[in-house]
């Protein structure tokens, strides 16, 4: 089976304790009716500080969740042509 992948990016704020969009939710539930899977999500990190004894520290910029879907074969015949 051939799956096509959508990334989509949720900037982190203050919107949510997790830093995560109120609407997260409602956002994935359209995404599912029209047809994609959850895969995973990932945080973007950027810069960093290392100080003594303690490690590096990061921010997390944004996030970006992974969504799949399967082919059929007319849509994989159409995009061959």
């Amino acid at each position: 089976m051939r799956y096509e992948y959508k990334l989509i990016h949720f900037k982190a704020g203050l919107w949510t304790a997790s830093g995560l969009p109120n609407d997260l939710n409602l956002q994935f539930d359209e995404l599912g009716r029209d047809g994609w899977e959850y895969v995973d999500m990932k945080p973007i990190l950027s810069g960093g500080l290392f100080l003594f004894c303690i490690g590096i520290f990061t921010n997390t910029k944004h996030f970006v969740a992974i969504f799949k879907r399967a082919l059929d074969t007319q849509s994989l015949i159409a995009r061959t042509n």
